[in-house]
């Protein structure tokens, strides 16, 4: 009785076939319909061996179900953030913001990935990326701007169908280890706005110390944006004062993000200030006249010939006169957590500092000024006791 003969097995439309070429490597290959075209398009993958050949054909077919682009399996990082990502980038953010990646890439990202293809960044390499960082003595908060960069290029790639997960959201975050902001006291705050009150920066100092502006939106206000003739002095947040992209000049750009647009009220000592700036800046004006003033956007911070401030100025003026007060070193951007700290401190809800600074979210303000929400729930509970008093009776619990 003769053996009972298996017929080959045959192949199902799109499973592909593998095969070994004369010189010993095997290929996988696979036609697919070309969706732009209509036609016909046969896909390949090599390797030196026949189960290594399988997988990569299968992780190609997978590929092709979730609509990835064949392009996704050859494009390094390098590549599509060069042609691709970089030149829209630019087009969406503002130049500061762009500035920043720009930097995340030269320095961390190209250099650890930037030869890997787009689908063989894994999360573990992510990972390794930020531990690296770290372990270079950069802070972690350093590390978690880099993968925060990272997870926005992977995020278009996967838009633009080159690949199906991002890496850099499955890797976990670096370690970020908390420190105290440093911040001027409520006396050391009201010794600086007396201090340089008659100084040519005197007004800006206080309006930082007093609002929590970023330096960028108080350099970019206009005195259309300011009003002080009504019982309720305001200003309004619509532009700011940005490096521009590529080169050492500034310009008015758009606020940081949709928050940043605001209208937050004065308190009077803002509002005087303001109005000594406004005189100086008269008086400034006629001095030299309309043939040598140069301020063409009315900006409220000006030098002395109109011409916008440069941060760099402020920031060496500002250093000089906490030097001359006998006041601890601060950067000008620590005005802002002063004003922050000052505020909740005085039992003003999260939220509205929130929107007082300008955060996107809340859930920022919160993770920046934690430990003093908390201090200001501590003090709230503190003073309810002292209301209802604490006298004990049979209604206490343990």
């Amino acid at each position: 009785m003769s053996k009972a003969t298996t017929k080959p097995r045959r192949r199902v439309r799109g499973e592909g076939s593998i095969y070994q070429t004369a010189a010993g490597r095997w290929r996988g290959a696979i036609f697919v319909m070309d969706p732009t075209t209509g036609l016909r398009d046969r896909r390949v993958v090599s390797a030196p061996t026949f189960e290594l050949a399988r997988d990569r054909l299968n992780d190609l077919k997978r590929d092709i179900a979730d609509g990835v682009s064949a392009k996704g399996s050859a494009k390094t990082l390098n590549a599509y953030v060069t042609e691709t990502w970089l030149p829209n980038i630019r087009l969406r953010v503002r130049p500061s913001t762009a500035r920043s990646h720009q930097q995340h890439l030269d320095a961390y990202i190209v250099p650890a990935l930037g030869a890997l293809k787009l689908r063989a960044i894994t999360s573990t390499a992510v990972e390794r990326l930020t531990s690296s960082i770290t372990a270079k003595g950069r802070s972690g908060s350093t590390a978690r701007a880099v993968r925060t960069t990272l997870g926005e290029i992977l995020h278009d790639a996967m838009r633009d169908r080159l690949l199906t997960t991002n890496a850099a959201s499955l890797a976990r975050p670096p370690r970020v280890e908390r420190r105290d902001l440093p911040t001027l006291s409520a006396d050391q705050t009201h010794q600086l706005i007396e201090g340089t009150a008659d100084d040519r920066l005197g007004p800006l100092f206080c309006l930082a110390a007093t609002t929590g502006l970023r330096q960028g939106e108080l350099l970019g206000l206009s005195w259309s944006d300011v009003e002080l003739d009504g019982t309720r002095p305001t200003l309004t947040v619509r532009r700011s004062l940005a490096r521009a992209a590529g080169r050492n000049v500034y310009e008015l750009a758009k606020p940081k993000t949709a928050k940043s647009r605001r209208t937050i009220e004065l308190g009077s000592t803002a509002a005087r200030a303001l109005h000594r700036q406004k005189a100086r800046q008269a008086a400034d004006k006629l001095a030299f006249g309309p043939d040598l003033w140069q301020d063409v956007d009315s900006l409220v911070f000006t030098d002395e010939v109109g011409r916008p401030l440069h941060p760099w100025a402020v920031t060496k003026t500002f250093a000089a006169a906490l030097k001359r007060l006998g006041l601890p070193h601060v950067r000008f951007h620590d005005l802002r957590h002063g004003a922050a700290s000052l505020m909740l401190s005085q039992g003003v809800p999260l939220k509205l500092v929130s929107e007082q600074l300008g955060h996107s979210s809340i859930a920022i303000t919160s993770d920046v000024y934690a430990h003093l929400d908390r201090e200001s729930k501590r003090a709230a509970a503190d003073a309810l006791e002292r209301a209802i008093g604490n006298g004990g009776g049979p209604g206490d619990r343990p």
